[in-house]
């Protein structure tokens, strides 16, 4: 599995629901990747900015953000760990 550096992370995001909140079902081509994500993989930090975020702590991030890329037939991101905006 690729292994970030310094301050950059690797997430997953979570799935979006097959089926709205009112019931309605929603189409493969009305899906976007959502903003909650499970971070996978962190990197150590810097000596200035010590990595704060750790591997399986579930985060919001900056949509729109990151690099995607496929391993092992799932989708990940690479961003930077600013991009996470609060952690749960």
């Amino acid at each position: 599995m690729a292994a970030p550096i310094k301050n950059q992370i690797m997430v997953k995001c979570f799935l979006p629901d097959e089926i709205s909140l009112g019931g309605i079902f929603v189409p493969d081509s009305a899906k976007k990747d959502s903003n909650r994500v499970t971070i996978v993989a962190v990197g150590k930090g810097t000596k200035k900015r010590p990595m704060k975020l750790k591997a399986g702590q579930i985060g919001y991030r900056v949509m729109d953000w990151g690099l995607p890329f496929e391993e092992n037939g799932e989708k990940f991101y690479v961003m930077d760990a600013d991009a996470i905006i609060a952690v749960e």
